[in-house]
This record gives structure tokens, sequence and C-alpha cells, in this order.
């Protein structure tokens, strides 16, 4: 069986050795997973203001199928940007999801379009735009 708190964890260190190395900047996992009332998400930047809540999801299964429109309810990427969106109002910040389903690449999803380059996609309900995380962090080289 697998342990699903040591298999997100694996993914919040690939994603925060994915953000130490594409920004220089010494990203943490948050203390508790986010259980702390003034410090949500999965990772941030210690003594700083921080722009993002970033949330890092690692599953079985893509949650970019035609469930996104037959079963919204149920939908995992509806229901983590949903509740990201909130999270990330709360603390003045954007929201920004990082996730990834086994033996996949990693992915962002983030409410700002896609400047440099095109290879994105719109989810318009959802005010959201997702693509490869890697081409992000080359491409639009965001501010943290």
């Amino acid at each position: 069986m697998v342990d699903s708190r040591a298999k997100g964890a694996r993914g919040e260190y690939l994603v925060r050795d994915m953000l130490r190395e594409y920004t220089n900047l010494q990203f943490e996992r948050v203390p508790n997973s986010g259980a702390l009332e003034y410090l949500k998400g999965d990772l941030y930047i210690p003594h700083t203001k921080n722009k993002y809540c970033i949330e890092v999801k690692n599953y079985a299964d893509s949650p970019l199928t035609d469930k996104i429109f037959t079963a919204p309810k149920t939908n995992n990427l509806i229901r983590w940007w949903n509740k990201l969106k909130i999270q990330a109002e709360q603390g003045d910040q954007q929201p920004l999801l990082f996730f990834k389903y086994n033996r996949s690449p990693v992915f962002v999803v983030t409410e700002d379009k896609p400047k440099n380059f095109s290879l994105w996609i719109n989810i318009k309900f959802l005010d959201c735009y997702v693509m490869l995380a890697e081409e992000w962090l080359e491409n639009e080289t965001p501010e943290f």
C-alpha cells in the first residue's frame, strides 16, 4: 500500500528542489503541512513576504481528463484550485499549484497568462493556465 503522506512529501521535495534550482531562492516545506493559521500552502520562502500560496499535489492519476467537464464536483484539479484560491486570498497571495501524477513531469497552474511561450492550456471557467512547470520557470522567470 502506498503511504500517501510520504508520496505527498516526495512531491513537495521535488518541486522545492526545482524551484531552488530555477530561482536560487531557499524554498522550504511549510511546517506541519499548512496547519499553521498564519502560513498556508506547502512551500514558502522563509523570512520574506511570499507572493504565492504554493500547493503541491502528487497523485496516481492525472486531473486533466474529461472529468473536468463530466464530474466537476469530484475532479481533483477543480477542487485543488478552488481551495487554493481561498487560501491564497486569506493570505493576500496569488494561488500557485504544482501537480504531478505517476511517471509524469511536474505541471503548474497559475492565474497569470504566459507571455513568453505558447504551450499551455487555459481553463477559462477556473480562470487559470496549466503548463509544464520547467517550461514556465525557464520562460516566464516568475518573481516570488
